[in-house]
């Protein structure tokens, strides 16, 4: 079993090698010789250096100088070809790891709805930012770091042999015992990493959620149990941070101890061969420092077995995003085009999962025509998620829902999302100017467009205060707004579309009176060529209705206008009771 699991880690290593590392390959290549210049060169000097002390010993000063200029020019080359070196593969390795974020994060924006609600925010910013580098640090070091360490075994062993067999012997019992210490230890190293990347996604998301909730922390006075939790992480942290610390420790002691115990048996060995001749110093300084060579590209060797189990995780972390559904390349099939406006919809039935409840239940409805039309009902009852399905966010489990007669199934999103404006009941905005926050609503729109707009929704006048007016930037999250300039931002941008659909969620929830009424007005006049489709529960805005769909359970348990399900609805009249709203009144 653990076979066929570490077969699939390899396969899953090497399609990512020849899905983005491959492209690169003739810079790569480029890199590699470098190295291997670098790397075959840089291994003459242990050899020069024994030489020189050899010459010392000798008092053979002529050649001793010849060797110093030779040796000094090597350390030079070598160290500038190392810069170069570290200037391509930094370079290289953020080309290749941009590429590999482009991907990651193109994926998230485009994953259907029901997939993207599976993950928390820190667990899309870790595996886009954190597990991503990981992986591409870890490939472009192996293949730059193979001929490397090739190199030097190839290099170190044939001068450690040719130095003295005698020695190679001893001290090649350093190879097996630290092969035994690293294969005995990696599924340590994979668990921790494991661990601690699960932690980082929990922890990033805490983040996340405190820094967008500032205000409601402070206001309900939540700063002591944030801290406290914030502590929890900490003392988590530390936690995992220990037994990383004990394992990398108890690894190094181990590693530690078997070469000190091989280095200092083939110092007494040298001394026994140089009491007898068989052995000069500066020999010996040579092969102590090609087998050093050899023990740390051994050890390199080694440590990149470790880092495997760790990137493995994130591997598996970041296939887990890329295989999950997605919007992605779902624009080819039917070339539809809106003839007209009729939605029907037929025993519709949707669940977010398979563990929840269904929210709809055999719901059916049908919109002929132009007009305005409410969907009230409880919170709960299905009314965003009608929206939700109408733009395709979730699709539908059983049932049937047509536009202009086609199938929703046969209808790409992209033509359809063209088709309808949907607003939604939480603000979407971006850290940048009113202006722009506007159009991107509808790009090609001029200015004059956007002005005229702001107007519409009684929002110009206040833009016109602010020093730098429409290109006011409103922060993250249009944070210097309120919540009624934000809900008017949207219906300005909204209107700027110009669709022939639009669906608005909760629209008018944060509006006083009055503007409330001017955005119904304005919705009202709006809904004279268009479907205009207002979910609310204020019955000040749904009385304007055209017709009102009463969702009950998860399916329309009336429909008609405001005046008839006043007279005829218990279920309508009890919905409204709190508002304050006078039935009595209504029906005189």
């Amino acid at each position: 079993m653990k076979s066929n699991k570490s077969k699939e880690d390899k396969e899953k290593l090497k399609i990512f090698i020849k899905e983005y590392i491959s492209p690169e390959k003739n810079k790569l290549t480029f890199l590699v010789l470098i190295i291997f210049s670098g790397t075959f060169i840089k291994n003459i000097n242990p050899y020069l250096y024994g030489e020189m002390l050899d010459s010392i010993s000798s008092s053979n000063m002529e050649y001793l100088i010849k060797l110093i200029v030779i040796y000094f020019v090597v350390t030079i080359f070598t160290t500038l070809l190392g810069i170069y070196e570290d200037y391509l593969g930094k370079t290289l390795s953020f080309k290749v790891s941009k590429n590999v974020q482009r991907n990651i994060f193109d994926k998230i924006i485009r994953l259907k709805t029901k997939a993207y609600d599976k993950y928390d925010t820190g667990e899309f910013m870790y595996r886009l930012n954190g597990d991503s580098d990981e992986i591409v640090s870890f490939c472009i070091n192996v293949i730059t770091s193979f001929l490397h360490i090739l190199v030097n075994i190839c290099v170190s062993s044939y001068f450690v042999l040719k130095i003295s067999m005698r020695l190679t012997s001893v001290a090649i019992f350093y190879i097996p015992a630290s092969f035994a210490v690293t294969f005995l230890s990696r599924k340590y190293f994979k668990e921790l990493a494991k661990r601690r990347k699960e932690y980082n996604d929990k922890y990033y998301s805490f983040q996340n959620e405190i820094f967008s909730n500032n205000t409601g922390v402070k206001t309900y006075m939540l700063e002591d149990s944030m801290n406290e939790k914030f502590e929890n992480f900490i003392s988590r942290d530390f936690r995992i941070l220990k037994r990383s610390i004990f394992l990398n420790n108890t690894i190094e002691l181990l590693n530690t101890l078997i070469a000190v115990i091989s280095s200092l048996y083939v110092i007494y060995l040298s001394a026994v061969l140089i009491r007898s001749n068989l052995l000069t110093i500066g020999t010996m300084v040579s092969f102590n420092t090609y087998i050093n060579n050899l023990f740390s590209s051994i050890s390199e060797v080694l440590r990149l077995n470790i880092s495997k189990q760790e990137v493995i995780i994130s591997l598996n972390r970041v296939n887990e995003i890329m295989s999950e559904s997605s919007e992605k390349r779902e624009n080819s099939g039917n070339d539809f085009s809106l003839k007209n406006v009729d939605f029907e919809g037929k025993d519709i039935c949707f669940r977010y999962s398979e563990k929840d409840k269904s929210v709809l239940n055999n719901f059916s409805f049908e919109i002929s025509s132009f007009g305005f039309y409410g969907f009230v009902g409880k919170n709960g009852c299905g009314k965003s998620t009608i929206a939700k399905l109408l733009v395709k966010l979730y699709d539908i489990e059983y049932g049937e829902l047509k536009l202009s007669g086609e199938s929703y199934k046969d209808i790409p999103k992209e033509k359809l999302r063209k088709n309808i404006t949907y607003v939604q009941k939480e603000d979407f905005f971006f850290n940048d100017t009113i202006l722009n926050n506007i159009k991107f609503g509808n790009p090609d729109a001029s200015d004059k467009e956007v002005i005229e707009m702001c107007k519409k929704v009684d929002l110009d006048e206040y833009i016109n205060t602010l020093p730098k007016k429409y290109e006011t930037v409103i922060g993250e999250g249009a944070s210097t707004l309120s919540s009624g300039q934000k809900q008017k931002l949207s219906i300005a941008r909204a209107l700027l579309r110009n669709t022939k659909i639009y669906i608005f969620d909760e629209v008018t929830a944060n509006l006083d009176g009055k503007s409330e009424k001017l955005v119904v007005s304005i919705l009202k006049e709006l809904s004279k060529d268009s479907v205009v489709i207002f979910i609310s529960h204020k019955v000040s805005s749904i009385i304007e209705s055209d017709e009102i769909f009463l969702i009950d359970e998860g399916v329309v348990a009336e429909r008609g206008n405001h005046n008839y399900l006043i007279q005829n609805s218990k279920l309508y009249c009890e919905l409204f009771k709190k508002t304050g709203w006078n039935i009595m009144e209504e029906v005189i």
